[in-house]
């Protein structure tokens, strides 16, 4: 099932963080929790998309265009209360979080996937 943007499916990996305002202390976490990993993100084709009071931002990574609205009904989010979503190249749902997430969740999680782990390979075979 496509998502909500056919743009980004494929190409990138997508963090999508919902918060009900700015200063909500989840949304601050999570901020802090991936701050400084903007190589590990470009590394892994990530775009990091914060859904606040509706309105949506890439805001670290690939800047694609999404809108709140529709990735709201893409993934069944029936309020505006704090989540986060690791969505794959392939727009399925990898991971689903009340809580803020460790960016060492994300990238070992992402890592472990089929897709990751072929990317990982070509990278090593280039550079022999």
């Amino acid at each position: 099932m496509a998502g909500p943007s056919h743009a980004w499916a494929w190409k990138h990996r997508v963090v999508v963080v919902f918060a009900p305002h700015r200063s909500d202390g989840a949304l601050s976490r999570q901020r802090d929790a991936l701050a400084g990993t903007d190589a590990f993100i470009a590394d892994r084709h990530m775009s990091v998309i914060e859904i606040v009071n509706g309105e949506a931002h890439a805001v670290m990574g690939a800047r694609i265009d999404v809108s709140g609205s529709e990735m709201k009904k893409f993934l069944r989010k029936n309020d505006d209360s704090f989540e986060v979503f690791l969505l794959g190249k392939d727009t399925g749902v990898k991971l689903r979080s009340t809580e803020p997430v460790t960016s060492d969740a994300l990238f070992s999680l992402i890592d472990t996937m089929p897709m990751r782990q072929q990317e990982m390979r070509s990278d090593r075979a280039g550079r022999s």
